[in-house]
């Protein structure tokens, strides 16, 4: 384990510098900031809710799920655990989070759909590319492919089949297309679309309530044709740099467990990319902090937000 004093020159890059208290409550005070939840920095409007995902790049949208990124609804109430409130539909935060999660994807200015963890994430267009190359890893002339290699279900096979024949189609129209219209396979439908939601196949692109509420539903590379070519020019192991590099900006500090978790490379993949980016200045590994899991990862924006100091050596 490697502990950092304070006084000590901690290299950022080809500088050095020196922290002035390095701990846990100035890197969680220095995560606030990040993340919105202090009520100086809240989110109070579709602007700076952009403006907020743009800067963190993943946000899931009212949990974290015990993983340290930020959520939206958390940064709307300018709280780090806000309480949930007992009668949501009139609680103002929780309608502004569902009006920014609708509005902003109907624009195409972020990406919403069940990604990190199988969970509905709010994604930057810039990190799209990334995740597109490193989760899916195929072209989307490749869907058969991946289902010939056992990579996708029948049913996620159905669904891919369905769109790219006619597209973009509201859920029962789906349903009937891919030959799940029956009550019974209402659970078989459900897993599939999550699957091809995490593969980045396809994309929520509107709720309809009338006459009766609905998704529609989009090939991805149709709704986001730029994210989709640009990430034919990725390589997985340039994406998944971008992507843990991302991560570990927003979280400010993690873990070698936490990334697995939320991008699940290999341990020979993970060690690859957090050596790449030790290279460059992008991480400390092995920082040992009071109060944190050892192993920690600590991001050059962690130092670069704490008190410093610095010269060039």
């Amino acid at each position: 384990m490697r502990r950092i004093h304070p006084g000590e020159r901690v290299p950022i890059g080809r500088a050095f510098a020196t922290p002035g208290r390095l701990g846990r409550r100035a890197l969680a005070a220095a995560r606030d900031r990040l993340h919105r939840t202090t009520p100086a920095r809240r989110i109070r409007g579709e602007r700076s809710a952009l403006a907020f995902l743009e800067e963190v790049g993943f946000a899931f949208l009212f949990d974290n799920f015990g993983t340290g990124l930020p959520f939206l609804w958390a940064a709307i109430c300018g709280r780090r655990d806000p309480r949930w409130p007992r009668h949501t539909h009139h609680d103002p935060g929780i309608g502004l989070a569902w009006h920014v999660k609708d509005v902003l994807p109907a624009r195409r200015q972020v990406y919403y759909g069940k990604l990190l963890l199988g969970k509905p994430t709010l994604v930057a267009l810039r990190d799209l590319p990334a995740c597109v190359a490193w989760f899916r890893r195929e072209t989307p002339a490749w869907h058969r492919v991946a289902f010939l290699r056992g990579r996708m279900s029948r049913a996620a096979h159905a669904i891919l089949e369905a769109l790219h024949a006619e597209h973009p189609l509201y859920t029962p129209d789906l349903r009937r297309a891919a030959g799940m219209a029956h009550p019974q396979e209402t659970r078989a439908f459900e897993r599939a679309i999550a699957e091809v939601q995490q593969g980045l196949w396809v994309v929520k692109t509107e709720e309809r309530y009338d006459p009766s509420f609905a998704y529609r539903w989009d090939l991805f590379g149709s709704r986001y044709r730029r994210a989709a070519a640009a990430a034919e020019r990725l390589t997985p192991t340039g994406a998944l740099e971008h992507l843990a590099d991302r991560l570990l900006d927003t979280l400010l500090w993690s873990t070698p467990r936490e990334l697995t978790r939320l991008l699940r490379p290999t341990a020979e993949e993970l060690e690859g990319t957090l050596g790449s980016l030790e290279a460059r200045g992008r991480l400390l590994r092995g920082v040992r902090v009071p109060g944190l899991p050892p192993r920690l990862l600590l991001s050059r924006r962690a130092l670069e937000a704490l008190p410093l100091g610095g010269s060039q050596p």
